[in-house]
Formats: structure tokens, sequence, C-alpha cells
């Protein structure tokens, strides 16, 4: 048996542990020390085990009590996130959002939700909500400060009102893009805003806010950053962490300071007048009446040069902001300009390596080729962190130059749930590439065209008017609010996401709507041919019409041209004209795969908007904002099924998919 000897002076004491914890035999029964640390051994090993029971028992309550917490806390967070997004809903006026269900709503249900983005899908951590173009009319929604994870925040285009939130800082600390642009908030633009550390995309234009800037702004990191058509005033910020920063402050008359102009210059004018007005009115009242009697037919025709010019100042300050449609075509002109035409599109959209590029695309090999077009090929990229990326590489710098600006510039500052957005370009010496957004579901043509060695895809009449509804919605965007013509519509540049929500890609051949003397000269300056075309907006409607014959009839048809045209002017003319008086007679050419299915009388009814499109008088062609509110009550009715049976088709794997290019456009 083990021992231990405890020693009090000279006294010693052995004591034996015996085989149980609880006995102990002393060599020295008689011996007061050795009894009482019996005594102590008992109780002490008594106490410790009960601390130890205590302890544990203590341990496993906090665990439960901790996963009972937790369970209330995602509860809680679920029933919060739900509740806000329901609040969501209900600002919606034309059902976009029809497809948010809550009824068995679970946790990480939302995360499907359109526009809703989580950190997974598993978790309701909220990191991204998108629902720009979703009629939401209301107040800005503040139960979004529930999502305290939010980096992604975009609100645009819709009719939102009120003030924008001053704590928004402190409720969304994570924010890296605000997106508030094209509403109607007014007041100030809130302090706060400067505190949001990480914020690199501010888009605050097309509202009514007031007064000035706040200067700290400047020291954000911000890249994208935009106030145009406000009423704000006052010294634009300096931005000191970022010279780099694509900015716009367009009509805003109030604004100075930076690429406005000096402020102190209107400070000096306006003491000048109110020193001037003081001498003025403490003059001798006799010499006043005579000086007004004498110079008021000048001081009238001043003003009335002045009211003159004052909208000339006005253009004057707006091409200042869009200066660059004024300096890109000059550089693109010259030979040795990659540096400065990089810098000057930087502001748009990121440049990237070209290096970088090179390596993902095992340097342009043909092996990654994923097609040939008219400007360029489509190569395929991997990046390291295994995401694809479809990037075009132009022939010639010099040939293509217009097809490389309008691909940057026109979807780099208009973004829309319908326009491909672009991702990024390159610039290096005479390369120029386009960077896109790897689809999985590719172009519309290999859904509608079977092409040799391939079966055509089955794709439901509800997809169908899915897409048309979505094609209708961008160009009625572009038409209206952009202010652009695509002039190049057919279904080889209608790209189709993961959602078969349509993009339209190829800008190439676009053009500006001239419809002001300003827009006239910064088109000409921009676009060389910058004349309108006549009739260019129904030459789109007319491009439309045939997309929706394809979705119809599954055939080919975009060889058919405008009704300008003698043979195919004449098919399209007798098609519109002869279908209102026998649409049976035009049942045989409907995709078999689609007859039959309880959609034959809609069908019949997109027929007749597609033969209103190709109309060969241009008058009686409809506007695309009609067309899209038509076809929109048409898609009311296939929402449920659109929700329900929705799959994922595709011809095989990413890697054979013919064109899977997405643009995205970053202001």
């Amino acid at each position: 048996m083990p021992s231990r000897c405890l020693s009090r002076g000279s006294s010693f004491v052995y004591i034996y542990v015996g085989p149980s914890r609880t006995e102990a035999s002393l060599s020295v029964l008689s011996h007061p020390i050795a009894i009482i640390l019996q005594q102590l051994n008992e109780r002490n090993w008594t106490r410790s085990r009960k601390i130890k029971m205590v302890t544990k028992n203590f341990n496993v309550l906090l665990i439960f009590l901790g996963y009972l917490f937790s369970l209330f806390l995602a509860g809680y967070g679920a029933e919060s996130d739900i509740y806000c997004l329901q609040t969501i809903k209900k600002l919606d006026q034309f059902n976009h959002l029809s497809c948010w269900d809550f009824e068995n709503t679970t946790k990480g249900d939302i995360c499907r939700f359109k526009g809703v983005e989580c950190w997974n899908q598993v978790e309701d951590i909220v990191i991204s909500l998108w629902l720009s173009d979703m009629g939401l009319k209301g107040q800005f929604p503040r139960c979004i400060e529930n999502f305290t994870w939010l980096q992604t925040l975009n609100l645009s285009y819709n009719e939102l009102s009120g003030y924008i939130p001053s704590d928004i800082s402190t409720k969304l600390p994570y924010l890296n893009t605000l997106d508030l642009s094209n509403n109607n908030f007014y007041g100030e633009i809130p302090m706060g805003i400067a505190n949001l550390s990480g914020l690199i995309t501010l888009l605050l234009d097309g509202n009514q806010l007031t007064g000035q800037i706040p200067k700290e702004l400047g020291s954000l990191p911000l890249r994208h950053f935009s106030v145009a058509n406000n009423l704000l005033e006052g010294p634009v910020p300096v931005f000191i962490r970022n010279v780099n920063v694509s900015f716009s402050y367009a009509n805003n008359s109030g604004l100075c300071g930076g690429i406005l102009g000096s402020c102190d210059e209107s400070l000096i004018g306006r003491s000048f007048w109110y020193s001037f007005i003081i001498g003025f009115v403490s003059s001798v009242t006799s010499v006043l009446v005579s000086f007004m009697c004498y110079y008021s037919p000048w001081i009238e025709f001043k003003k009335r040069r002045s009211n003159a010019i004052h909208p000339l100042r006005n253009k004057q300050n707006h091409q200042k902001d869009t200066r660059l449609e004024v300096e890109l075509l000059p550089l693109a002109l010259q030979e040795h300009d990659s540096k400065e035409l990089s810098r000057l599109l930087e502001r748009f959209i990121p440049r990237m390596s070209f290096t970088e590029l090179c390596r993902a695309t095992d340097y342009f090999s043909t092996d990654n080729a994923l097609g040939i077009g008219t400007t360029g090929i489509m190569y395929k990229a991997k990046l390291p962190n295994n995401c694809f990326l479809a990037i075009k590489r132009l022939y010639d710098a010099d040939k293509y130059k217009r097809e490389f600006l309008l691909e940057t510039t026109i979807p780099g500052r208009h973004r829309h749930r319908n326009i491909a957005p672009l991702l990024g370009f390159c610039v290096e010496k005479r390369e120029r590439i386009l960077v896109y957004k790897y689809m999985s579901n590719g172009r519309l043509s290999d859904w509608l065209h079977s092409d040799e060695g391939h079966q055509k895809i089955k794709l439901e009449w509800p997809e169908r008017v899915h897409i048309a509804l979505g094609i209708a919605r961008g160009l009625s965007c572009l038409h209206k609010i952009c202010k652009i013509v695509h002039l190049n519509l057919d279904s080889e540049c209608i790209l189709l996401d993961k959602n078969f929500e349509p993009k339209i890609s190829n800008f190439g051949k676009a053009k500006f709507i001239n419809q002001t003397v300003e827009d006239h000269v910064r088109m000409k300056l921009f676009l060389i041919d910058g004349h309108g075309v006549k009739g260019s907006v129904e030459k789109d409607v007319y491009d439309f019409g045939i997309i929706l014959f394809e979705l119809i009839t599954g055939k080919r048809l975009s060889p058919m041209t405008d009704s300008s045209d003698s043979v195919n002017g004449q098919l399209m003319n007798y098609i519109s004209n002869n279908f209102f008086i026998d649409p049976a007679d035009f049942y045989d050419a409907i995709d078999d795969s689609i007859i039959g299915n309880g959609f034959d009388d809609k069908i019949l009814c997109l027929l007749k908007v597609a033969c209103d499109c190709v109309k060969a008088s241009l008058k009686q062609r409809p506007k695309m904002a009609d067309m899209h509110k038509t076809i929109q009550v048409m898609w009311e009715g296939y929402k449920p099924w659109f929700d329900s049976e929705r799959k994922q088709l595709s011809r095989g794997s990413p890697d054979q998919i013919t064109c899977i290019s997405e643009i995205e456009c970053i202001y």
C-alpha cells in the first residue's frame, strides 16, 4: 500500500490508503492528529465528491439552458426575419413578390426567396437584399434593421419615400453596397452613412434629397458614388481613400467644388453683389431714382440674358459630369491609349488583371473556347475558388473599338434585373477583353432551336411567358429610363440565369434615343454616327415580336428583317393582318410540345401580341411599356405553377453549354 508521511515537529504519522476510497488505516490510531486527519480526509473527500457532482450537473444545466436560448434566438430571429419580409411584401404594388410564400415557412426557407441571399442555404443569415424594380411603395422598411449581417441592400427603381434612416450605420454596420437610387426619398443625406467603414458603393441618385453632401463621406473607401438628379447644394466631398471613384453629381445646380468649379468664386460674386446693394441703398434717394430710371432697360436686358444663359450653364455642368462620353471616343482613336482608357473606364466597372485572365483561361487555350462570334472569341475561365467566368476577347482593338466602348459604358451605367451585368474589363496594350459571369442555362436560342447532334430541350409554356415578361421589362427600362435602343435583339443575346430570368446582352450596336439637343450632342460625340435611327424604338419592338414568335413556334425566325425588307416584310405583314381573321390557321405553326396542356387559349393571346409588334406601320406598333403591362397580366395566372414546378434544366454539365455568359453592370 502506498503511504504518506506527515510531520509536525518531531512526531511522524504514517497513513495507509486502503483499497477503498473511504477507508484509511493509521499506524498510530490513538494519536489525536491521526484521528483529526482521518476525519478531515473523509470530510474533504465527501465535499470534493459533492462539488464534482454539483459542477457536473451545473455544466449540464448550462449546456441545456444555452441550447434552449439558442433555439429561442433562432426562432425569434427567424420569426422577425419572416415578419420583415412579410412587411416588405405588403409594399409590392404589382405582385412581383407573390412567390414569397410564408405558409409553413421554416428556418432557411427565406433564403430561397427571390431577391434574398443568405450566408448559406441552411442558416437564414441574410447578407443581401436585391429588390430593385419590385414596385415597392411606401416608407423605408425599418424592419430591415433586423438583418444585422446585411452586406448588400438594393432598393433602387421603386416608389419608396420619406427620410433615409439616420441610424442606418448602427443598425446595418456591415453594409458594403447601398443602392437607394430612383425613388422618392427626401431630406438630407444622413451623416451616419460615413460610419459605414466598409461601404464601397453608394447610389442615391434620382431622389429629392436636399442639403449638403456630408464631407465625411470622403473618408470612405468608395468606388461608386452617385447623387445625380437631386436638389443638393454646397461643396462635393474629396475622396481621400480612393482617387479612382466613379462619381456622378449631374443635375444638382447648387453643388460646387471639384470638377463642378470652385465654390469660392460664387461666394466672391455673392459678396460683391451684397456690398454693391448695401452701398447702393445708402445713396441719396434722388441719385437712386435717377440711376434706376436710367439703367432699368439695361438691367432688364441683363436679366433676360441671364435667364437665357442659366439653362446652358446647367447643361455645361451636366456635360462635365458626363465628360466620359465625350472623352472616351477620342481616346479610343489613339493608338497607345490603353492606360488612359483604363483609368476612365474604371469609373464604370472594375478593371481586371490581364495576367490573371490568361491563367484562368490557360492562356486562351483553344480547349477553353466556348464559341466564336463576329467580334471575338468567348472563352471559359476557371478561378482558383472554382468559380467560372466567360471571357470575350475581341479580335481587333481598332476595328471593334465602338463595340467595346458600348459594351462597357452602357451596361456599366445602367443596372436592371433583365439587363445582363458586366463584371469587369481589361485593356492591355492592344488587348480588349470583357469579363462575364458564367451562366448555367445559357442562351434562349439553345432552348428553342435544336442544333446538330442535340435534341431540342422542352421549355414549358409558363417558363416561356416568364421569359417574355422579363425581356419586355428590360426593353421598357432601356427605352423609358436609360433612353437607349438595342437595335440587335434576338434569341441569341437573351441569356438565362439559374431561375430562367432573362438577361439582355450584346449592346455593340446600341444607340441613344435622340430626344433633346443635349442628348444629340452627347450621342454625336460618343458614337460617331450619333444621329438617331428613324423608328429605332420600333425596331426593338419588332425584334421583340420575332422573339415572341420563336417562343411560340420553337422555330428560328431571326433571319427575318424589319418590314423594310420586301419579302420578309410582306410575310410578317401577312401574318399580322390575317391572324385576326382566323387564328386557327396558325395553329399548326405552334410548337407541339406546348399544345394540349391547357394553355392553348393563352398561347393565341401571346401570338396576338407578337402580331401587334411586327406590324408594317411603325406608328401601329405598341410601346414596350404597354407590352410589359400586357404580358404582366398574362403572367399572373402562371406564378403558382412556375414557383412550384420550376426545375433547373440544362443540356449537360456547365462545360458543355455553348454560351453561358452574363454581363453585370456595376455603377
